[in-house]
Parts: C-alpha cells; sequence; structure tokens
C-alpha cells in the first residue's frame, strides 16, 4: 500500500527508528484488519493515519507524528494532550474516541509480539482513556426530513440526465441507501455476483457487522432502474440478455476520474467526497452518509410502529440497540398537549391576539 508519510516528521531521536514505526504500525493494521474485507483499502489507511498520518491539507496529524515520541517513550500525558489538540482541530467526540482506541489496540499489540514486548512497559492509554461517547448522540445520528431527501436524490438525478458517470454511479448508491437502510460497506462493497436481477426487483447478498451473510429483496423498481442505467452507461449491460456483463468478484461501483477512467472500484471515500458536494449544492448543508441508515429507521419506524421491523431491516442482533438506535431518530409524536390545554381552560381566543 502506499504510504501514508515520508517519515520526515518522525525523525525524532528514539530506540525505534522512523521506519522502524512505520513498519511497526503497518503490521499492526494487517493484524488488526479482516483481510478479505471489501473496505480492506479503506481500513487500512484509516488506522495508520491515526498513528502516523502527517495531517496535510487541515486535517489532523496523527499521534505519533503529534508527540514526537517513539512508543516505548509515551506517557498518559501525551495520550491527554493528543486528545486535546484533537478537540481543538474540531474532530468529533466519536472521532475522538475512535483514534484513542485505535492508539490503544497498537499497544496492547506492541505488548503482545516478542519484537516489541520487551521495550513497551504498559499501555498508557488504559490511564488515560476518554469516556465513550453515547450512542448515537451526534449530528451523524439526525435523521434526514423528507423533503431533504427528495431535494438530495432530485438533485442528483437531474445531474446524472446527461453524460455524467460518476452521478449516474452516484444516483444509484443513494437509491440503495435510502432503500435498504444498509451500512456504508455493505452497498458500496457490492460485486457482481452480489446483484441478482428480477423482472421487476433486485436481490442482493451482503456481508453484514459480525461477519454475517444475508439476501435481501429490494422491491424499489426506482432502485433496479438507476442501477441499469449506470451500467448501460459504463457499458456493463447486455440488453439483448437484459443481464448485466460482471464478473462474480468485479466492483459494481468504479470510479470514473479521468485516472482510472473506470478500471478501479469507488471507495466509501471516494463517495462520501461527492455527497457532501451535492449536499451543499442541494442546500441540505453538512452531511454523512450514516444519516441515510437513521433516516431510513425513522421512516420503517413511523410507518410500521412496530420496533421488530425496524430491527429486521437495520439487521441489528440486538433489540436494544434498535430501541437506541429510533429514540435517538425519531420525532415523537404529539398527542396530548391539545387536550391538555383544553381541560386546563388555557387554550382561550382572547390570550393569544396580537
Amino acid at each position: 500500500m502506499n504510504h501514508p508519510t515520508h517519515h520526515t516528521k518522525l525523525a525524532f531521536n528514539t530506540n525505534l527508528s522512523a521506519e522502524g514505526l512505520f513498519n511497526a504500525v503497518e503490521m499492526w493494521a494487517r493484524a488488526r484488519t479482516t483481510a478479505d474485507s471489501n473496505r480492506l483499502h479503506d481500513l487500512l489507511r484509516d488506522k495508520m493515519h491515526a498513528l502516523i498520518g502527517e495531517g496535510e491539507g487541515g486535517a489532523a496529524a496523527g499521534f505519533f507524528v503529534f508527540v514526537k515520541k517513539s512508543p516505548e517513550a509515551v506517557t498518559p500525558t501525551d495520550i491527554v494532550a493528543y486528545r486535546d489538540y484533537l478537540l481543538e482541530m474540531g474532530l468529533a467526540p466519536t472521532s475522538i474516541y475512535a483514534r484513542i482506541s485505535r492508539i490503544s489496540s497498537f499497544f496492547t499489540w506492541l505488548l503482545s509480539e516478542p519484537t516489541f514486548k520487551a521495550r513497551i512497559k504498559y499501555n498508557p492509554v488504559d490511564l488515560a482513556r476518554p469516556k465513550a461517547p453515547q450512542a448515537y448522540g451526534t449530528e451523524r445520528a439526525n435523521a434526514l426530513t423528507d423533503d431533504q431527501v427528495r431535494q438530495l436524490l432530485l438533485h442528483v438525478a437531474r445531474l446524472a440526465l446527461g453524460d455524467n458517470l460518476s452521478a449516474k454511479r452516484d444516483y444509484a448508491l443513494l437509491r440503495f441507501y435510502f432503500a435498504t437502510g444498509k451500512r456504508r460497506s455493505e452497498i458500496i462493497g457490492l460485486r457482481g455476483g452480489d446483484v441478482q436481477f428480477k423482472e421487476d426487483y433486485l436481490i442482493i447478498h451482503t456481508k453484514e457487522k459480525g461477519s454475517l451473510y444475508r439476501s435481501s429483496e429490494v422491491r424499489d423498481g426506482g432502485v433496479r432502474l438507476a442501477l441499469v442505467n449506470y451500467l448501460k452507461a459504463s457499458e456493463r449491460w447486455n440488453g439483448k440478455t437484459r443481464a448485466p456483463l460482471l464478473a462474480n468478484g468485479e466492483p459494481i461501483w468504479l470510479r470514473h476520474d479521468r485516472a482510472r477512467q473506470g478500471k478501479e472500484g469507488v471507495t466509501s471515500h471516494g463517495f462520501v467526497f461527492m455527497l457532501k458536494r451535492y449536499a451543499k449544492e442541494a442546500d441540505i448543508g453538512e452531511i454523512h452518509l450514516h444519516q441515510t441508515r437513521h433516516t431510513v429507521a425513522r421512516i420503517v419506524g413511523e410507518q410500521a410502529g412496530d420496533l421488530t421491523e425496524v430491527q429486521t431491516v437495520l439487521g441489528h442482533q440486538s433489540l436494544q440497540t434498535t430501541r437506541v438506535y429510533l429514540d435517538r431518530v425519531s420525532i415523537k409524536r404529539d398527542k396530548h398537549s391539545q387536550r391538555i390545554a383544553g381541560r386546563l381552560g388555557i387554550d382561550l381566543p382572547e390570550l393569544n391576539q396580537p
């Protein structure tokens, strides 16, 4: 994989060289990442950036770039200083917690490896770990309104009417996310063998959290149409057999920039970058891809009125997880305030005059 740093900011006097630290971090990242994950490249990059990324372009620097110490010299005070730095950089509590957790994972791995454990006395994060943020307690958890969804889809659909292959791809992706409520990796990671085309609907096979595989129907005809239109535009649809021209392991969603010319799969980060641009152009403002999942949870919860229906759609193992999820994104309907006002006699016309 490409090195996320040139080691220029890791050149400090320690027992472990900059190159040695980089190699150790890469070994840890690979050891703690599922090798057959559809997001393997993204996960490795994120883990390595959290520890040794240079923080270019306004992004927060990795931990070892910030502290300029070798692992054996790191103290709990360094962890606290890094946490404060991330706060100043504007990272959300969940992002900060994730970064600190990766530092902890790295030290835990070092302590288990014969090559390194003689140098490392303890895990400094154990004495300085921040409190875990409340589940679904950030803006990422906010569901979009129906109007916002329509506005976003309409904007991307208009862009997809021309020859813009990326817009056709992104419109189809958005239709998938809003129709299924599936996680980021489950849709972006779809391959040729994962989608079955029926006469008027689709069946998709996804690898879900916990390495569970599930087959799901997608009955929304608009999803099928958007995907077919994208495959036709990217010359991967057989008009005679009305079937896709996709090998089993071939990515469905391709990069269509000049450098790649449709020969590599789009990354989730690449799609998220475009999604944020679309949202701003559609006057929706800041958006997170995970909000599509919360939006589906909200709509299913409002329409079905059944927690187990939401659990099934989201693929949660625990009903309690679904309950917390839905409580966070739902708007409680007011069934009583008007009756209370009437009973108490406080809704008097003369009191409401301007």
